[in-house]
């Protein structure tokens, strides 16, 4: 009888490796690390309540919690929280005096997020180093954004902040642009026509820019940051990669035109922004990656007969 005991529990305890097992394989939380993912959640949600106490006094454009959202859709990404906060009178300052590019890159955005592989909560953020190096501007022109983003910096410890890594990045770094067969406000709703019939994806919202700077007396060219994203493949391409947060979810598609009267479309490159940050990317990335320029590619090209 004993021998028998003893048989059984070893065949249960050999049963439960070989399932703790297999959930590893398909990146899911054991578990037995549900209590981890709880602690880890209740860090990322600190962080975040931080941030937005830090930022009182700028627009909330959008907050998106990578993690539940994914959880909602049956995929597991780590704790990650995106914050897009704006100031319209700094957004308008930049593009007054640069490349309508640089929208793609504004408002202010954070990442309250943990790897996935540590029991530690970080904040990164787009810095002013990297606009510079990316658009190839002065510090003079940044010096405003410069100033509001240390501002609300000041109050986290230093040992929780995960800067950018711009090693290599260079003008132009990391954008796929396309431009449009149509006018820019065929452009912006044969867009949003597309991506809001895509069953998997949510949209965020937008930001004018040129309206934004009508309040300030200034002229702009048209210029539209649209903002949308998929909570299963974003949660996919984010799980052993969660940093590509800050700038490849939610997915930031930038329509402008430009002096010439030309309507463009930008938008990050998802892998690239993956190997910045890990050295490597992986198939989900790119595969997200043709997805979008297929897809944003039929929505601004005449179709030929």
């Amino acid at each position: 009888m004993k021998y028998r005991m003893l048989l059984w529990a070893i065949l249960v305890i050999n049963a439960n490796a070989c399932v703790n097992k297999n959930k590893a394989e398909k990146g899911l939380p054991e578990k037995a690390n549900e209590v981890t993912v709880k602690t880890m959640l209740e860090k990322v949600d600190a962080l975040n309540a931080q941030l937005h106490k830090a930022n009182t006094g700028m627009t909330l454009i959008a907050s998106l919690d990578h993690h539940r959202m994914a959880k909602e859709v049956g995929v597991y990404t780590p704790p990650a929280i995106a914050g897009i906060f704006s100031d319209a009178r700094i957004n308008t300052a930049i593009l007054a005096k640069s490349t309508p590019l640089v929208g793609l890159d504004l408002p202010f955005k954070y990442l309250c997020y943990s790897e996935a592989d540590t029991l530690k909560a970080n904040l990164t953020y787009t810095s002013t180093d990297f606009i510079a190096k990316r658009h190839s501007l002065s510090d003079e022109t940044l010096a405003e954004y410069n100033s509001k983003l240390n501002k609300s910096l000041a109050s986290f410890d230093t040992t929780v902040i995960s800067p950018s890594n711009i090693q290599g990045v260079e003008e132009g770094f990391g954008m796929v642009k396309i431009q449009s067969d149509f006018d820019f406000e065929t452009t912006v709703e044969n867009l949003k026509a597309i991506v809001n019939a895509q069953s998997d994806t949510r949209w965020f919202g937008e930001i004018d820019y040129k309206s934004e700077a009508k309040a300030f007396d200034v002229e702009l060219n048209s210029n539209t940051l649209l903002l949308f994203g998929g909570p299963a493949p974003g949660g996919k391409a984010m799980m052993t990669t969660p940093k590509i947060g800050l700038d490849a979810f939610c997915q930031k598609l930038l329509v402008y035109q430009n002096d010439n009267d030309e309507v463009w479309i930008a938008f990050n490159d998802i892998v690239a922004f993956s190997e910045l940050y890990y050295g490597s990317s992986t198939k989900p990335q790119n595969m997200i990656n043709k997805r979008l320029t297929m897809t944003f590619t039929k929505a601004v090209k005449i179709k030929s007969e």
